[in-house]
């Protein structure tokens, strides 16, 4: 066994292995995405109805009827002789608590106020769908 003198002697480790079964994961990648891209829309969808600048009808494509009555019941029946302050989205978040179920949370600012928005979305007959909705909005 050769003295090291006082240097750390490493042998170096061997390069793991590939084979056919494994990729690199990029955030973005697979289910995760198409879960965030509908969290997004619903969202975005959820804080244009509750602004006014959108019917409610069009949430139907992301939302089970129970949440699209809700939200229009929330909704303004569109601003008559006011001026129009678009929705922003400041920020949102998506967890998959179950495989077959996701939650969001997005911080919004709506008629220039800020509020905060939470929904819940299931995946069901192949698809995912916002099935829950609270929000501090009016």
């Amino acid at each position: 066994m050769p003295a090291t003198r006082g240097a750390l002697a490493l042998r170096p480790a061997p390069m793991p292995v590939r084979g056919p079964g494994l990729r690199v994961v990029r955030p973005g990648d697979g289910v995760d995405a198409e879960v965030r891209a509908v969290a997004d829309t619903a969202v975005r969808l959820v804080v244009e109805v509750l602004a006014g600048t959108r019917p409610a009808h069009q949430l139907s494509l992301v939302a089970v009827p129970a949440v699209c009555r809700a939200v229009a019941s929330h909704g303004d029946a569109g601003p008559r002789g006011r001026r129009i302050v678009p929705p922003k989205v400041l920020s949102s978040r998506v967890q998959r608590p179950s495989p077959a179920v996701a939650e969001a949370v997005a911080v919004v600012v709506v008629a220039g106020r800020v509020h905060a928005l939470a929904l819940r979305l299931a995946h069901t007959r192949g698809r995912w769908r916002c099935t829950a909705l609270e929000t501090t909005a009016p």
